[in-house]
């Protein structure tokens, strides 16, 4: 058909619609009701797609015109957009008269354009409430967002591959009032809530981007409604919003649904409170369903002090459509001041925190699931150890912002010549390094003492910790051949903020806060030949006097634990005695009350139990196997109270004879009873 009969046949159906529409007006008019109204208007409608359906008119293609399609699109497309598949995508959607980007003008069709901008994002938002099921539900989506991203266009990219034009039969009339319909909004909308709520993290930086500073929560009654204009305004006491902030923008269910140059005092509406107006939003709420619009900035770099501090957003002005078009402006509640009746609810602004780049970076010590548990380190008296792992801890940026870079760590190590008597590191050590994750950090300076300590120089290293990540460092050690006088000596070490040295978008300090934490390593016991000590078990029972009075209860202590020996058999007394002397017994233990303050045991009776072989009379445990030992030991106190049983040391001779050496049972705390009460 050329353009000249094609004009003369719409014109002649809508001149025909004309006639009808003045000759049902008067019946309209004595309509004596809405809905009687109402069923003219539809009546009238279908007739007129029947004359369309008759001279042709009505006759539409099928998405995707053959001017358009086959077309594929390859990229996600937002406001702001610019390209050919911009103006592909305005052809595709004028070719459905219910999802066309403008009647007239730009974006009509035969007028489309290569800018995406608020009637492009509108028409988008039209297609995917036309295809709700397959563009929005997916993805858990009960709002249009006018973003042009992989649902949208994948539903385009399939509607728009056919290569065949197809007619299909006339579009029936929408009646704008069915529930049903998905195409068009429905009812008379009113403002039902509105509140305003602080971000999740009220804290934002300088140089953060798109980074949430507030919500608005909204919900419409008695029907669905378009939110087209927003205000809002960004407040701080002697501070300028375009001196802080670059851009503000508008998301819905994640996706940039607006953005607003915010650095230009130009843009502003009001100067005095900040007040920026975004426009053209087609933000669809479905009735009774809330709709959360998030708020985001993008904050400068550099700022004054005058713009670091506690801003307040504010909500000035909502503007929305209903189903008839009608438009409705709230702005009665002028910044929510005062407000408190529906539907303005809870906070009158959200308030954030505009902070310097990096104040909220942070560099944390703790203990590690990964630090040795206590035990005997075997060296040689002749020659080096190889290294051996004695300490580890984490290094943890949890709540960093930025990446952290650790330049510098200190490690101290307290060091004892029989586990009681402190001596210098310089007798027992002879090189140390860190290890993270397989890499090797050597770089060190040592200064031995009492305690000794280790300065690892890492800022050549790369030592950089994502933010959130939590590692594990492991200092290792070389000891020295080990001297005879320096059997039992004890190994412990400890890493604080001391030393410690770090960047993020600064350098950290610990007077901010932002270095913080500690941990100590279990104490280890060097020997070239002796007993490995481990903890079994430990039980504790009341033994209730036969005559039941409270003061003759004695409390039943166990304690079992395993004994390796290395490099010589081990012999051991059957027996156990209380206190801290060697003395002859075969192992040393101590009572302690509820406080863990050790106390008299002349009222205790102990017995030393083992699975080891008997030679004479001790126990004999063969180089290279293990034997459990039981300590057993009933307690009658003078005073009621809470008490426990704590094992001290284990006494051996690598001879069949008198012990001659004392292996202590460290930690403390893992040879010990749970307090009892007697």
């Amino acid at each position: 058909m050329t353009i000249a009969k094609d004009f003369a046949s719409k014109a002649a159906v809508a001149f025909v619609a004309v006639a009808m529409i003045f000759t049902m007006f008067a019946p309209a008019a004595r309509a004596q009701s809405t809905a009687d109204l109402q069923a003219m208007i539809n009546q009238l409608l279908a007739q007129i797609a029947a004359l369309q359906a008759q001279s042709g008119t009505g006759a539409q293609t099928a998405v995707g015109t053959s001017s358009v399609c086959p077309f594929t699109w390859t990229r996600d497309l937002n406001n702001g957009a610019t390209g050919a598949d911009v103006m592909k995508l305005q052809q595709f959607l004028n070719s459905n008269a219910d999802m066309r980007v403008a009647a007239s003008g730009a974006g009509s069709v035969g007028m489309e354009t290569q800018f995406y901008g608020p009637a492009t994002a509108a028409a988008v938002s039209k297609m995917q409430v036309m295809y709700r099921a397959d563009i929005l539900t997916p993805g858990g989506l009960v709002n249009p967002t006018g973003f042009f991203g992989p649902s949208s266009r994948a539903k385009a990219n399939a509607l728009c591959s056919a290569t065949i034009v197809t007619p299909v039969d006339p579009v029936d009339p929408v009646d704008p009032t069915d529930p049903t319909d998905p195409t068009y909004l429905s009812g008379e909308a009113s403002l039902e809530v509105f509140e305003i709520d602080d971000a999740a993290d009220d804290q934002v930086q300088e140089g953060n981007e798109d980074v949430e500073i507030g919500e608005f929560n909204v919900e419409f009654t008695d029907g669905d409604a378009e939110i087209s204009r927003l205000d809002i305004a960004l407040e701080k006491s002697g501070s300028d919003p375009w001196e802080a902030f670059e851009t503000i923008s508008l998301w819905v269910d994640g996706d940039k649904v607006a953005e607003m140059a915010a650095d230009d005092e130009d843009e502003y509406l009001d100067e005095d409170d900040g007040t920026l107006r975004f426009t053209g939003l087609d933000i669809v709420a479905m009735e009774d369903e809330e709709v959360t619009i998030t708020v985001a900035a993008t904050v400068q770099n550099n700022l004054d002090a005058a713009e670091l501090g506690d801003w307040e957003l504010f909500a000035i002005e909502i503007r929305f459509f209903d189903a008839d078009g009608v438009a409705t402006t709230e702005d009665s509640f002028e910044d929510l001041v005062g407000n408190t009746t529906a539907p303005f609810t809870g906070d009158i602004s959200a308030s954030f925190e505009v902070e310097e780049e990096g104040e909220e970076d942070e560099l944390t010590i703790r203990t590690s699931t990964s630090d040795p548990d206590a035990t005997t380190i075997q060296l040689e008296d002749d020659s080096k150890s190889d290294y051996v792992t004695v300490f580890a801890f984490d290094l943890d940026t949890e709540d960093s912002i930025n990446d952290i870079e650790t330049t510098q760590i200190r490690v101290d190590v307290a060091a004892t010549e029989d586990g009681t008597t402190p001596t210098s590191t310089l007798r027992l050590i002879s090189d140390v390094q860190l290890v993270v994750d397989g890499e090797t950090y050597d770089d060190v300076t040592i200064t031995n003492g009492t305690p000794g300590q280790y300065l690892f120089d890492l800022d050549d290293e790369d030592f950089l910790i994502d933010a959130g990540n939590r590692v594990t460092v492991e200092f290792q050690v070389e000891f020295k051949s080990l001297p005879a006088d320096l059997e039992g000596a004890t190994v412990e070490a400890t890493v604080d903020t001391d030393g410690l040295e770090a960047e993020g978008a600064d350098d950290l300090t610990t007077g901010a806060g932002q270095l913080s934490g500690s941990a100590t390593g279990d104490e280890h016991t060097l020997r070239t030949e002796g007993a490995i000590l481990e903890f079994v078990s430990s039980t504790e029972t009341k033994d209730l006097n036969s005559d039941t009075t409270a003061a003759d209860d004695e409390g039943v202590f166990t304690l079992k634990f395993e004994v390796t020996a290395f490099e010589n058999d081990l012999f051991v007394n059957k027996t156990a005695a209380s206190g801290t002397t060697m003395g002859t017994a075969g192992v040393n233990f101590q009572i302690t009350d509820g406080s863990g303050t050790v106390v008299g045991t002349t009222t205790a009776e102990a017995s030393l139990s083992s699975t080891a072989d008997t030679e004479g009379t001790r126990y004999k445990v063969d180089e290279g196997s293990t034997e459990t030992f039981t300590l057993t030991v009933s307690y009658d106190p003078g005073v009621s109270g809470f008490y426990g049983l704590q094992l001290y040391s284990l006494n051996f001779n690598v001879a069949n004879a008198a012990p001659n050496t004392q292996q202590r049972a460290l930690p403390e705390e893992d040879y010990e009873t749970d307090p009892l009460s007697i």
